[in-house]
């Protein structure tokens, strides 16, 4: 995924491609060219919003059958579960633990700056970046564990059979592989971290919402701590 601009078009030249394929040819000085540059970014991050809200209105008018019931539990950019059925699995994976005294941890993962990322970049960008730290957490979970985009720009992972410090390996692996990976769109190369909290049933938690409680506060400590750090609830 390092260094791959994830654009792409058709056979013939699309307006994208027609407006990046040589910015050196903007006339005028200096100033001028920056001028140029930053209104030529402008209108594509103006076209890639328009173009994803097409894609995506389109995907949902021609779903039907099995692809309807499939968006009603998958988040359709990440491919993860979506945070109705991440609150339907957190419920029965407590009442499973309670049920056999078994620990159950919960991780939750929110992309730093997200909000600067999508000003800055547009609104492709800011997807390509939510579907890299998505396809991060898919590569270090287990079949057993339970991944979700929990919201806009946070992800959230059900870990059974597994106590707080096993979490926190699993959130530090993540947290590690985001930060050694870039992207690249519209002439910049990006880099992204992460905010990683952590919470385990029984020890910091016992109903499912104390919880994801818990678990957001470590991730807010992390944030107000810097960023791109795991911190666990105390």
């Amino acid at each position: 995924m390092a260094g791959r601009t994830d654009h792409i078009c058709s056979g013939r030249t699309c307006m994208f491609c027609r407006v990046l394929e040589n910015p050196q040819k903007v006339k005028g000085g200096t100033g001028t060219r920056a001028y140029m540059d930053n209104q030529v970014i402008e209108r594509v991050k103006e076209l890639e919003e328009r173009s994803l809200l097409t894609t995506t209105q389109s995907a949902l008018s021609n779903a039907g059958g099995e692809d309807i019931e499939r968006l009603a539990l998958i988040d359709s950019l990440t491919d993860l579960y979506n945070s109705r059925t991440f609150i339907k699995e957190i419920k029965d994976e407590l009442k499973r633990a309670k049920r056999y005294k078994r620990p159950v941890s919960l991780v939750m993962i929110s992309v730093d700056n997200f909000p600067e990322i999508q000003r800055s970049y547009g609104a492709l960008t800011a997807d390509s970046v939510l579907k890299l730290v998505g396809g991060v957490v898919k590569g270090a979970v287990r079949d057993v564990d339970i991944a979700a985009r929990y919201s806009a720009e946070e992800f959230a992972i059900i870990l059974p059979e597994t106590n707080a410090s096993g979490a926190a390996i699993v959130a530090e692996r993540i947290r590690a592989r985001v930060t050694n990976h870039d992207i690249t769109h519209n002439w910049h190369n990006l880099k992204v971290a992460t905010s990683v909290g952590v919470a385990a049933f029984p020890t910091h938690a016992r109903e499912h919402d104390e919880l994801i409680h818990r678990t957001i506060q470590a991730l807010e400590t992390a944030a107000q701590r810097g960023g791109n750090q795991v911190v666990t609830a105390v």
